[in-house]
């Protein structure tokens, strides 16, 4: 049996409910038709030219991303404007694009779970719990197995998200064991992580304000960057499609756009 493209998104949606989405963002079918069918699946974090033209070159029938390529309305569909040529690409190509953002944040072995994994912090709750949906919500804190002291901590963090440098505030005199984060930006979520006795909070794009409250609170803060945080899903909805090809006796091939790399460069004099 070869799926739909919304056969896809209810499997999507049955993992990472349409509901869990904040009222700002836009997941599910963001480009394509309902009913074309689907043989091949590229997973990626953003929907880039650099994706279009992989998905060209493996010859997937849907894109599946973490960030939506539609964020608000569109106006036109010009084509001097980025986002109308992405579209016109995929269309031209018959490529869907499905999108799973703040859905898949929030829900359960979504987007902070996996870097939590990655990082070794177990026993999680959600850092902001969604009243609908029990052990969802968006970023987790919990605790490392083994309380570590604050250089130990970012050396694992760096091998974990293979990131060579890594922007912090805040200092930690003793051991750490309780920590919080949120993949992506999550800044707004650092007064949750004081309130529930955070040693360190583990984020990006941490805002100025945030660097200087963690400074004076003695909290370690770390801007571990959105793409290196938020990453690791990618493999997680990867394997989340092969189980349910297995499961449901689907013709379906998946594959990972591995070579997507963060847009931002570390430049030095």
């Amino acid at each position: 049996m070869v799926p739909t493209v919304n056969d896809v998104i209810e499997e999507l949606f049955s993992w990472a409910p349409r509901q869990l989405a904040e009222e700002w963002d836009n997941v599910g079918l963001q480009v394509g038709y309902p009913f074309w069918p689907v043989k091949r699946a590229l997973v990626a974090l953003d929907v880039t030219p650099a994706t279009l033209a992989h998905a060209l070159e493996v010859r997937a029938d849907i894109v599946i991303s973490h960030h939506p390529l539609i964020f608000t309305p569109l106006t036109r569909l010009d084509l001097n404007e980025a986002t109308a040529r992405l579209l016109a690409g995929f269309l031209r190509h018959e490529i869907s694009v499905v999108s799973m953002h703040t859905n898949l944040d929030s829900a359960q072995g979504g987007v902070s779970d996996c870097l939590a994994e990655l990082l070794g912090v177990g026993h999680l709750e959600p850092l902001l719990p969604n009243p609908d949906y029990a052990d969802s919500g968006l970023g987790r804190i919990g605790m490392l197995s083994e309380a570590m002291t604050m250089e130990k901590f970012l050396e694992n963090l760096s091998d974990s998200l293979n990131r060579d440098w890594l922007p912090t505030a805040g200092v930690v005199h003793g051991r750490i064991q309780r920590v919080a984060l949120c993949s992506g930006s999550g800044s707004s979520l650092f007064a949750e992580a004081v309130k529930k006795g955070a040693q360190a909070f583990v984020s990006a794009e941490i805002k100025h304000n945030v660097a200087r409250e963690a400074e004076a609170r003695g909290i370690l803060v770390v801007d571990a960057g959105h793409f290196e945080t938020e990453s690791p899903i990618v493999h997680r909805v990867d394997e989340f499609l092969k189980g349910k090809a297995q499961e449901k006796g689907w013709e379906l091939q998946t594959c990972i756009f591995e070579a997507e790399k963060s847009p931002l460069r570390l430049w030095t004099r």
